[in-house]
Parts: C-alpha cells; sequence; structure tokens
C-alpha cells in the first residue's frame, strides 16, 4: 500500500474511532485499520499526531459543506448540521484540536467582515457545543433557525 493510502486508511480508522466513542491509541487504530502497529510509526509518531490529522481531515469536511453553501444562513445551517451528524468528532475538532481560529477565518470567506464572521462563527459554535455535548435536545432545530437569523 502506498504511503498516502496507509495513511489515509489510519486516518479513516481513527476517525471510526472517534465516531463509536473509543479512544484513539496505536494499537486500537493499528485493529481498526488492519495494520501492524509498526507500520503506523513511519507517518504518525503517536496517536495524538493521529487524532490531530483525524481533525483536520473533518475540519476540510466542515468547510466544503460551509463554502457550499448558498449564502450565509445556508452555511450556518451547513455548520450546524455537520455538528448534528457527527457530534462526538466536532467535540474532539474544538478539544483535541483547537480550531476556533481557522473556523473564524472560514466565516471571513462566507461573511467578508472579520467582526462579523467572528461573532457569527462563535454564536454558531455555542450552540453546535452545546448540542455535540448534550445531544438530543429538542430545542435545538427551533432555537438554531432563529439564532442564524439574528447572527446573519
Amino acid at each position: 500500500m502506498t504511503r498516502p493510502g496507509c495513511r489515509q486508511l489510519i486516518v479513516t480508522a481513527a476517525t471510526a474511532l472517534v465516531d463509536s466513542d473509543r479512544a484513539v491509541t496505536l494499537r486500537a487504530v493499528s485493529r481498526e485499520a488492519g495494520l501492524p502497529t509498526s507500520s503506523i510509526y513511519p507517518l504518525f509518531p503517536d496517536a495524538e499526531a493521529i487524532l490531530l490529522a483525524t481533525c483536520h481531515e473533518a475540519f476540510r469536511d466542515l468547510e466544503a459543506a460551509v463554502l457550499g453553501a448558498a449564502g450565509p444562513y445556508e452555511a450556518g445551517l451547513a455548520y450546524l448540521e455537520f455538528a448534528v451528524e457527527h457530534p462526538r468528532r466536532y467535540h474532539v475538532m474544538f478539544g483535541a484540536a483547537d480550531l476556533a481560529e481557522p473556523a473564524s477565518r472560514l466565516f471571513t470567506q462566507v461573511l467578508a467582515d472579520p467582526d462579523r464572521a467572528l461573532v457569527f462563527w462563535l454564536g454558531l459554535h455555542g450552540l453546535a457545543d452545546q448540542r455535540s455535548s448534550i445531544r438530543r435536545s429538542p430545542q435545538f432545530h427551533v432555537v438554531a433557525p432563529r439564532l442564524i437569523t439574528s447572527l446573519v
């Protein structure tokens, strides 16, 4: 297997571990990917590096969803939808990896004004973080559109 192919297999395995709320360890990733642990070391020095790569890949997925939206309101919905569909991944993205600055820059592309973008992202992130932590709040789908409208 090529290095990029092996690297992707490792990140995909780590993502599956995160999504199932299991610890990302070298042995767990090795088992999930069906690779010997020794094949991971040339690509990642430790589990933390694997988790960071997993967070960055998840952020690219989030970024594609947000930038693919028709406008700011839809971008806000796409952001929140990502958090709802991938609660554990979202929680790790903003816990294990501090992606606050890239997220703020992402919304600068949506709104153009860095100050408005930061406020927009902070509002969305607050709701998304609550959703990823609390889960299944019946108020989420009522509050989300109101929040986005007030922030846009």
